[in-house]
């Protein structure tokens, strides 16, 4: 074989690799690229807002409908030490008109969450179901369409 023969055929086997690197790379790019939607739109998309809607069949009881917040950190009271918590709340409630209410007063409800969760110390925090009854007790002070149900901590970590 001529040397100019053999020099095509190892240029042309250098475009070869090159086209498909670049077709691996760009096939890599969109996989990454619709993760991330898929992520997005299942966790991490409607944080704030209303998960459920409620159904129009009147014989069943109301549809649970929730309200994720956003972290809240706060310091805790433990003289001397320097610790703090950091808290991933879900309420969840059944009434429509709440729904609106909630969000309204979105400030108030995370005022109220941190007032709660800064006096506590370390030890108080050890019965979680005593903390959900009065953080449920002090959010429902808040508001006038509705009570909240139900608490649920999605993060709860102290250090």
């Amino acid at each position: 074989m001529p040397p100019k023969e053999a020099a095509e055929k190892t240029t042309e086997k250098r475009e070869t690799r090159g086209r498909s690197l670049v077709t691996v790379l760009l096939l890599l790019v969109v996989l990454l690229l619709s993760g991330g939607y898929v992520y997005y739109f299942f966790f991490g998309g409607n944080s704030r807002g209303l998960a459920a809607a409620p159904t129009g069949n009147n014989s069943e009881p109301a549809a649970l409908q929730k309200l994720s917040l956003d972290s809240i950190v706060v310091n805790l009271a433990d003289p001397g030490l320097h610790r703090y918590l950091r808290a991933k709340i879900t309420m969840e409630y059944s009434d429509p008109k709440l729904a609106t209410e909630l969000n309204d007063k979105l400030y108030r409800v995370r005022d109220t969450i941190i007032s709660v969760l800064r006096s506590k110390k370390t030890d108080d925090l050890q019965n979680e179901e005593a903390l959900k009854r009065e953080l449920l007790t002090a959010i429902n002070s808040q508001l006038t369409a509705g009570q909240v149900r139900a608490l649920y901590f999605e993060e709860f970590i102290i250090q």
